[in-house]
């Protein structure tokens, strides 16, 4: 067989190297070709000590080109089973040896060894043997002799035990594998709300286990493995805490580097934390203590601990606590969070801030987090409202902008990162400068992932609704019954307290960053959330944010100047133009990009919530008038046409596009009335009176100065509702016999 011949190749290789000088390794060696011929498997040379034994003579010998073949030849041989599971001691003996060698060929070859062994069958049941093995790794890597390809393959080395270790945990205490999600991160999509819909597929068999998970599914028993792995986990924390492993006898190694491999014990083991209780203990009593004391902040930070690499993991160690663990550390996870929100609005270095805004960022877009943490805290009287902590001290981050001197710059820097986000190009805290160019864009860093943030949590809430309306604890807009029915499923319940709690905030912050952005891909992204948020409280019939975001974006679709501004304009222009000026005035408006996205935003959500806007639909209508008076004027432009151009110039020339398609928009919303419930059409109906009601009264009193705003909408109501009565002719009886309207 191949094994046994490359075995005799590397003994004769052997024996021709000790010929001159080391005659007992030669005769050794060729004595070991002998028995080998008589061999014919690996587990046959398991049980022959002979072959093992001339490589560790030679290794003995301590001549770098005999160690470099010997540890060759023991690798091949562990590799195959052809080993017997008592030699290990003495191969690890052997193996702390040469990594005291001064030659990094050895050196590397020694950590070759430690990863074949931990693969392999001879892998360190006892306590001894994995200290010692571990341990090696250990000193090669804190070395001053080690080069920097000795302490990069020491350190890969460690990790891969490690893993390996807790692998065997798993599969010893019989813990299912591939049930937990993972903690490691996944890269962002090119919109918040793709990360949110990736979040929920990631998040859905975690959740599942955070939520149904348990006391009652704890095991105070470990196996022998699992005692290993808990040695290793304890050590490993005394290590990343700054202070010295007993079991391991290693006085100190980097603190970055223990934690490094905490955390991802922490975020890919996670079945091990929640099901064994001494894991669970290591994790709540010594883990947390050591995050929570590396997390403060009230003192100056010198050394490793206030290098943003350390930092950075202890952020992402606390990050997956509260993500993976919140449901049985509670208490922890609330002192966590606090202490995240309030770092938000210290006085710290500017990347640190930035750190922590990322994490909250990550929670807000991860669904199934955001619905645990808002289930365990701020829906239990007896724990902090963490998730409204968390919105509120994110809305002060965008709130900011209004009082920084370089504010248009940082509002032009955010502008720049959604358009590049929106191209799929990543950016992040590692690629900021220090010089003052790169401190606006860092600023703007900030309020980036607040913004982001933000728009998480509204597109969750928009998420979980839908979620509620798939599982038919919501009632769907399109056949929402009248009066609506009492919602009391658990997913709808935990919707309207999120709405409830969160939505003012919310809307301040949103429409402040509306208001003085205007790059395309904010804007849309923004729009988005508004329409995203509007539609959830449509169907949670939460009226009074619902008329809030309606009003807020109806700001943001046609601006038509007042009477007090016209005449203002008027006073300002001397002699006999003034007359002329205010006619020209009438309905003077140019629709920019935004008001163009924030009518079709406007459009898409009446649309969808036709049924269920009742009352709301004053709000909706009054947008509407002013756009078909907008329409219908020989003044009115979008921002990209000149106003001095003529209106059939501008048709003709395919030009006034946005107008076009507005007008037909606007058509196709009262035509389709026809789709709608009677209730609705009735609420359309009335809520056109109204309109036509108020503008006849103010009309009636102040007819005198220019009204051609109110003469319009009451010409546009009219119009609106013979339309509306002409698409309904099958069913006009049924409408025209309610007594919700009248057109008296």
């Amino acid at each position: 067989m191949a094994f046994m011949a490359v075995l005799e190749s590397d003994l004769r290789a052997l024996s021709a190297e000790a010929r001159r000088r080391y005659p007992a390794v030669k005769d050794g060696a060729e004595h070991a070709i002998l028995k080998l011929r008589s061999l014919s498997s690996p587990s046959e040379i398991a049980d022959n000590e002979d072959i093992l034994r001339i490589f560790l003579m030679a290794c003995e010998v301590k001549t770098v080109k005999l160690s470099v073949i010997g540890l060759s030849c023991l690798q091949k041989l562990i590799s195959h089973d052809a080993v017997a599971p008592s030699a290990l001691k003495e191969i690890l003996a052997t193996l702390k040896d040469h990594a005291e060698m001064a030659d990094e060929s050895v050196q590397l070859k020694t950590l070759q060894t430690i990863l074949i062994i931990f693969q392999s069958r001879l892998h360190p049941e006892n306590e001894d043997n994995m200290a010692r093995a571990l341990g090696i790794c250990l000193r090669l890597l804190e070395s001053n002799r080690s080069s920097d390809s000795v302490r990069n393959t020491a350190a890969a080395t460690f990790r891969q035990a490690v893993a390996l270790i807790f692998d065997r945990v798993v599969s010893a205490e019989s813990l299912p594998v591939g049930k937990f999600g993972s903690g490691g991160h996944i890269s962002r999509t090119t919109s918040v709300t793709g990360d949110v819909n990736r979040s929920i597929n990631r998040g859905e068999s975690l959740e599942h286990e955070v939520v149904s998970g348990g006391p009652s599914l704890m095991r105070e028993t470990v196996t022998k493995a699992g005692k290993l792995g808990l040695r290793v986990l304890e050590d490993l924390t005394a290590l990343a805490a700054g202070g010295s492993a007993i079991w391991l006898r290693v006085s100190c190694i980097q603190r970055t580097f223990a934690l490094d491999i905490l955390e991802f014990i922490l975020s890919n083991y996670v079945v091990v934390f929640r099901t064994l209780v001494s894991y669970e203990q290591v994790l709540r009593y010594q883990i947390c203590s050591l995050l929570m004391t590396s997390l403060r902040t009230n003192a100056e930070v010198e050394g490793e601990a206030g290098e943003p690499s350390f930092r950075r993991l202890v952020l992402r160690s606390v990050a997956h606590v509260i993500r993976l663990y919140s449901s049985s550390l509670i208490t922890e996870c609330e002192v966590f969070l606090s202490m995240l929100v309030k770092v938000t609005s210290l006085d710290l270095p500017l990347w640190h801030r930035i750190l922590v805004l990322e994490i909250l960022r990550g929670f807000c877009v991860e669904a199934w987090t955001l619905r645990i943490l808002f289930q365990n805290f701020d829906m239990h009287p007896k724990n902090t409202n963490v998730v409204e902590g968390m919105v509120k001290s994110l809305a002060r981050v965008v709130s900011s902008v209004q009082v920084q001197d370089t504010s248009e710059e940082s509002l032009a820097a955010v502008a720049g990162m959604f358009s590049s986000k929106a191209k799929g190009i990543e950016w992040s805290l590692d690629n900021d400068a220090s010089n003052a160019a790169v401190l606006v864009a860092s600023e703007a860093h900030a309020i980036t992932l607040a913004v982001e943030g933000l728009l998480g949590v509204v597109f969750t809430v928009a998420t979980l609704t839908d979620e509620a309306v798939d599982v038919g604890e919501l009632e769907s807009p399109r056949c929402g019954s009248d009066p609506p029915a009492k919602f009391t499923g658990k997913t709808a319940v935990l919707c309207i307290s999120m709405v409830d709690s969160l939505w003012l905030t919310i809307l301040d912050a949103l429409s402040l960053i509306l208001t003085r952005s205007q790059g395309e891909a904010i804007v849309l992204e923004i729009l988005k959330g508004y329409q995203a948020f509007t539609q959830a409280c449509g169907v949670l019939r939460a009226v009074e944010p619902l008329n809030s975001f309606l009003a807020s974006l109806c700001k943001f679709t046609i601006n038509i100047p007042n009477e007090a501004e016209k005449k203002s304009s008027a006073l300002q222009s001397p002699g006999s133009k003034r007359s002329e000026q205010l006619a020209d005035q009438r309905d003077n408006v140019v629709l920019t990009p935004k008001n163009v996205q924030a009518l079709r935003t406007l459009f898409n959500i009446a649309h969808r919530l036709h049924n269920v806007l009742g009352p709301s639909w004053v709000l909706v209508l009054d947008t509407l008038a002013a756009l078909d008076r907008a329409i219908h004027s020989p003044h009115a432009t979008t921002q990209e046409v000149s106003t001095a151009v003529s209106k059939l110039t501008r048709e003709s020339s395919g030009q006034y596009s946005d107008f076009n398609i507005l007008s037909s928009l606007n058509s196709q919303l009262f035509e389709s009335s026809a789709l709608m419930h009677i209730s609705a059409v009735q609420s359309l109906l009335s809520a056109l009176c109204q309109l036509s009601h108020q503008c006849m009264a103010g009309t009636s009193a102040s007819f005198g100065q220019a009204s051609s705003q109110k003469i319009g909408n009451i010409s546009f109501s009219v119009e609106r509702m013979i339309s509306i009565l002409v698409n309904n002719l099958h069913r006009v009886e049924a409408i025209v016999g309610s007594s919700c309207w009248s057109l008296s």
